[in-house]
């Protein structure tokens, strides 16, 4: 991206601070940001939300570093817990209130949406699955463990392109804010 990514606009409000918004207005109890590169400009975005911020000083070894010290943090009296990506700004409160119902129903290890077959995030882990992540390192991330769970992962179907549209490249970042703006989407907590 040459730029972080949770420091980018839509809507003159940062990436990090639209997810974590969407992520505070669903039913999620906790929610715990990590945070690594700039990490003083990221907290600064989110420092007014109830959140806990977790710095990651070993960052450059990838995701997975992140990914476990998020993990770590987790407390130790829940059932399950989702993984969010920064870059990912139009995956509503909706949608997250959706897969968490349906991982309760379905009593899941875990479970990923999927867009046109597409599988996509938020992905939602059982509590037990926490030693699995914990000793995730460089860019090895979530995805490593869902491979090794197999046919254990329950997906679900959803209509929403949201869960798969991502900003990895200074063109998707393009795309994303032509999309919003052009259909004045919701995000966050207003409409831009």
């Amino acid at each position: 991206m040459g730029f972080p990514k949770q420091l980018l606009e839509l809507g003159k409000r940062p990436l990090i601070r639209i997810v974590t918004e969407n992520v505070l207005a669903s039913a999620v109890d906790e929610v715990t940001v990590v945070t690594g590169f700039r990490e003083d400009e990221v907290s600064a975005a989110i420092k007014d939300l109830p959140v806990k911020i977790i710095v990651n000083p070993h960052f450059r070894q990838g995701q997975g570093s992140s990914l476990s010290l998020g993990v770590k943090a987790i407390n130790v009296n829940t059932t399950a817990f989702l993984v969010f990506m920064c870059d990912q700004p139009l995956i509503s409160p909706s949608i997250i209130n959706t897969v968490i119902r349906e991982f309760k129903e379905r009593r899941s290890m875990a479970l990923r949406p999927l867009y046109q077959g597409m599988p996509g995030h938020p992905v939602i882990f059982s509590y037990s699955l926490t030693s699995e992540l914990e000793s995730l390192q460089g860019d090895e991330g979530a995805r490593e463990v869902l491979k090794k769970l197999g046919n254990k992962v329950d997906y679900l179907t959803v209509q929403d392109e949201a869960v798969i549209l991502d900003v990895d490249t200074p063109e998707s970042y393009e795309k994303l804010k032509l999309m919003v703006f052009s259909s004045k989407k919701q995000i966050g907590s207003g409409i831009l």
